[in-house]
């Protein structure tokens, strides 16, 4: 058998939302084993060690700079977000040559797909590879709690008393009319779930101290067995909603707070977000409405069962990652 060393990429101890590590951990379930981690902003490039085979899912990236990454590392380029923020950054000569000697290229939103195509790159929605995580994380009917998990619900939509102890917040929530936002959340709440489900709602979210990698991953394993087993799960972050839909538990997702559609961070969503029952709010009109047939209040005993056109997607990413490995084997 081949001494072939595989890396895991985007850990670092400075990254507080535990997404990140759960995208790690969704890569990392395909390999035999772990010979190093690499920061997904500082390592890539300066890379000199052995040649290493690593899953480069993940969101590029805070550091460009720090791109492409060195010619001895061996990538599955998949499930890739491209950033608004940084387009021009990573499509410079260099990096549109590595795009082009690795392509084609799995994108995780339809954003990054047409920024690849529009610059002569063989790009393709892939989704995101946490849709695989049902790999490791099985969801067994005996095992099911009764937790009921608001996950960063709108978390955009800031409180009263985090405006009032920040006047930077409360400046911009006044200038673009958006300081009723809290009481926004609180209408969505109660017009679609039942008074039952939010007496029951335990309220989480995503982001961690600053610690070590293993302790990180740690952290990241408890919460993805957490969501697994939970009963119903509500969130605004699309790193808890995909691993509930790859595990199969019940998951709505609250779209409202960020900022309308041309903001440079959404980008992030196109494509994926067809994947979830949701709960849309518009942020300038204030409707509230529903991309979902359902019946009343979401309730302990009604439930909506998950959308199913993520399935496509996560079969092909479960054969693409393990024939990437295997192929080294």
């Amino acid at each position: 058998m081949k001494d072939v060393k595989y890396a895991v990429m985007g850990c670092s101890r400075d990254i507080t939302n535990v997404g990140d590590f759960v995208q790690a951990i969704a890569g990392r379930q395909f390999l035999p084993k772990v010979d190093m981690y690499l920061d997904r902003d500082l390592d890539l490039k300066k890379y000199d060690g052995d040649p290493v085979k690593m899953i480069m899912n993940g969101w590029y990236m805070h550091k460009p700079e720090n791109w492409p990454p060195a010619d001895n590392i061996d990538p599955l380029l998949v499930s890739m977000h491209i950033n608004a923020s940084v387009y021009d950054k990573m499509t410079t000569a260099e990096s549109l040559a590595y795009f082009k000697k690795h392509e084609p290229i799995g994108c995780r939103d339809k954003g990054t797909m047409n920024l690849l195509q529009k610059n002569g790159i063989d790009a393709y929605f892939s989704g995101c590879l946490t849709l695989t995580l049902g790999k490791t994380y099985v969801r067994k009917e005996d095992n099911v709690t009764d937790e009921v998990l608001f996950v960063d619900p709108l978390f955009h939509y800031w409180s009263l008393k985090s405006m009032l102890l920040d006047y930077k917040k409360l400046g911009s929530r006044i200038r673009r009319g958006r300081f009723f936002d809290f009481s926004l959340k609180k209408k969505v709440f109660k017009e679609n779930f039942t008074d039952e489900v939010l007496d029951k709602a335990i309220f989480l979210d995503q982001m961690i101290p600053k610690t070590n990698i293993e302790n990180n991953f740690e952290i990241a394993d408890k919460y993805l067995k957490r969501l697994c087993n939970a009963k119903l799960v509500v969130t605004s972050r699309i790193h808890c909603a995909l691993p509930c839909l790859a595990m199969g538990t019940p998951v709505v997702f609250l779209n409202g707070g960020f900022g309308g559609y041309n903001n440079q961070f959404n980008s992030r969503f196109d494509g994926l977000i067809d994947f979830f029952n949701r709960i849309d709010i518009n942020d300038e009109t204030k409707v509230i409405s529903r991309n979902f047939n359902f019946e009343g209040k979401i309730g302990l005993n009604n439930i909506p069962v998950n959308n199913i056109v993520h399935k496509p997607f996560a079969k092909e990413l479960f054969s693409k990652a393990e024939s990437f490995v295997n192929n080294s084997l």
